[in-house]
């Protein structure tokens, strides 16, 4: 079971039988689709959400709780891509906004502007994360470049050979704040339906029939927001486009303040610059090191990835041996091809979706799914990541057994810094 989970209960299912009409169903209650529904809610409109599992126990209740702006791409990247600078901006509103919306729930969250450092997986990635830092600084940004021999004032660890220290960038409990997010949408008007699985959606009319588990609903409009969770049912051209990789975290036993400190002097988040990245943060009590990342394309247990991403952790932090691991867990990110989020309305079907947060969806998930609900309600564009060419995911990727082999060739480019 995930940390976040102990001691927080999961975010209830509405009491009511399944309707079997309604102006908007939402399939997928995570952070995208619980705030979509706020949001229409809000604005009179009646919305069901379904989802497989229960409510809010998908990506955005287990992650890392690291909340900062920008994506999978970094800054000096994303600004050399058409609308780049937008994209960049809607990231910066997605973080403000995620701070807003802590406060405005009244809810607390353990929400933490803490920073975050970026640290070189390979002695090769010293000049890149030198011109990511020229980036911050050429749009007014607060970041800086700290060479090795200074690192030791933010990280307890000799084996990095540069980072980013990157200001704006924060820490949350995320089942905290998704618990709070579908309590907010239930108090609004919204129904929650978990261990409810949408098996299709078809065109009826002038709306849509969603078959689900449960029972048939008809419904206006349909938003789909599963990320990684995405299969070819029930949205096909959806499928394609999205491919769920494991990802997965530790979590040790309660240290003592020292130890902490070694690890962590400054209280910050942490993430390296490897494809097969880790990232890691102390507890929001400071009392255990939370230690996750990326083991394996190929099918991976959680004991498995537990083994592996303590070895990796000790490699970093050598202090910790002996520090036994509590808790070990996993979940699914959605990649796409492009390593970038979309939303949008499909133009064929007319569906709308936000998804592909490629591991970076903590504050983009809530703030596409606020700004999908203000659109729909006639209010407000749709960020700049809205209307992209959105390239399908190879079909080999989708083979299981071809999928370590894509994993094979990036270790190789982690080893050779590349």
């Amino acid at each position: 079971m995930p940390y976040w989970w102990a001691g927080v209960d999961a975010p209830p299912s509405s009491a009511t039988a399944l309707p079997g009409e309604t102006d908007v169903c939402i399939v997928g209650a995570g952070l995208t689709g619980l705030s979509c529904a706020w949001e229409l809610a809000r604005h009179g409109r009646s919305v069901v959400v379904v989802d497989s599992d229960e409510i809010g126990r998908g990506a955005s209740g287990r992650n890392g709780g690291m909340v900062h702006p920008g994506g999978k791409h970094d800054l000096a990247t994303m600004l050399t891509m058409p609308r780049g600078r937008e994209m960049w901006d809607d990231t910066v509103a997605a973080f403000e906004g995620t701070e807003a919306l802590v406060d405005e729930l009244g809810v607390d969250c353990d929400w933490r502007r803490s920073g975050h450092l970026e640290l070189a997986g390979h002695p090769r990635h010293v000049a890149h994360l030198r011109s990511v830092a020229d980036a911050y600084a050429s749009i007014g940004e607060e970041a800086r470049f700290i060479a090795a021999g200074d690192l030791r004032a933010e990280i307890g660890s000799d084996r990095f050979t540069g980072g980013l220290l990157v200001t704006r960038s924060g820490s949350v409990q995320p089942a905290k704040l998704v618990g709070a997010v579908a309590g907010a949408a239930l108090s609004a008007g919204a129904e929650l339906h978990g261990q409810t699985e949408a098996r299709a959606v078809e065109r009826d009319g002038g709306g849509y029939r969603i078959e689900t588990s449960r029972g048939a609903i008809r419904a206006g409009e349909v938003v789909v927001a599963t990320d990684g969770t995405t299969r070819r049912r029930p949205v096909p051209w959806l499928g394609r486009r999205i491919l769920g990789i494991g990802s997965f975290i530790i979590a040790t036993e309660p240290i003592e303040d020292g130890l902490a400190r070694s690890v962590s002097p400054a209280g910050r988040m942490f993430f390296d610059t490897k494809n097969f990245l880790n990232y890691w943060r102390l507890s929001p009590d400071g009392r255990r090191v939370l230690f996750g990342g990326r083991t394996s394309f190929a099918p991976t247990t959680v004991e498995q990835a537990r083994d592996r991403l303590y070895a990796a952790m000790l490699r970093s932090h050598p202090q910790l041996a002996g520090v036994r691991v509590e808790r070990a867990w996993g979940g699914l990110v959605g990649l796409t091809f492009d390593r970038l989020p979309h939303l949008g309305r499909h133009p064929q079907t007319g569906v709308v979706y936000a998804a592909g947060y490629c591991g970076t969806g903590v504050a983009l998930s809530t703030h596409f799914g606020r700004a999908i609900g203000r659109w729909m309600c006639g209010e407000g564009e749709l960020p700049a990541f809205a209307g992209r060419p959105w390239p399908i995911v190879p079909p080999p990727a989708h083979v299981p057994w071809l999928l370590p082999v894509a994993g094979w060739w990036y270790q190789a480019r982690d080893a050779l810094g590349i």
